[in-house]
């Protein structure tokens, strides 16, 4: 008789024990996300790094006496190296709608000069595939080594522009060398000591 209940006492105390060990099952299933931001990530591909890469550099955008974004670079070494791959982060201080994101980029390409046949197109497609920006938002836009590029909004992918000529034009607006920019493109990239032989010169 004693037997019959010790036995589910037993039993019950090891369910107990093996229950409290286990993470609740919001913990052990991770969305995409989640995975892609945790995960190491490799220079070629086109998944979030910002949380695997190491930091290069950071720098907080002000105009006037608005503060509009913190950035950061990141790259798989740790230094910019002059080209992709790298990924980088605008955590926003200020509510901005889409359509004055697109306004700035194609305000920022007409100050370097630049032109391409495309550029009314993708910056059609950066309205649609940017939402408007509340203050605390991510948007990280992520360009490889072979000219890929994409954007993530606050840890989740929301698009890419199919068209390998857009990534070094879009993200040369902060890192190259004739950015509209140049001091918070000097917080990016980090100390010129930092740069690899075979970087573009200054």
């Amino acid at each position: 008789m004693k037997k019959r209940y010790l036995m589910p006492l037993f039993w019950l105390l090891i369910t107990t024990v093996a229950l409290a060990d286990s993470p609740p099952v919001a913990e052990r299933v991770s969305g995409p996300s989640l995975s892609a931001a945790v995960s190491p990530a490799e220079p070629d591909e086109l998944q979030l790094a910002v949380e695997s890469w190491p930091l290069v550099g950071t720098a907080r955008l002000k105009v006037l006496f608005w503060e509009v974004y913190d950035s950061q670079l990141f790259t798989p070494s740790g230094s910019w190296q002059g080209e992709a791959p790298y990924q980088l982060s605008l955590r926003y201080l200020r509510d901005i709608p889409a359509s004055k994101l697109v306004e700035e980029t194609d305000k920022a390409w007409r100050q370097q000069g630049r032109s391409h046949p495309r550029q009314r197109e993708w910056l059609q497609q950066l309205n649609a595939m940017w939402p408007d920006i509340a203050r605390g938002d991510n948007l990280v836009f992520g360009l490889n080594a072979s000219g890929d590029s994409a954007f993530w909004f606050n840890g989740s992918p929301i698009g890419s522009i199919d068209d390998r000529d857009f990534g070094s034009l879009f993200g040369g607006i902060w890192l190259d060398p004739d950015t509209p920019r140049p001091e918070l493109r000097a917080q990016l990239i980090g100390p010129t000591s930092k740069l690899a032989p075979n970087s573009r010169p200054e």
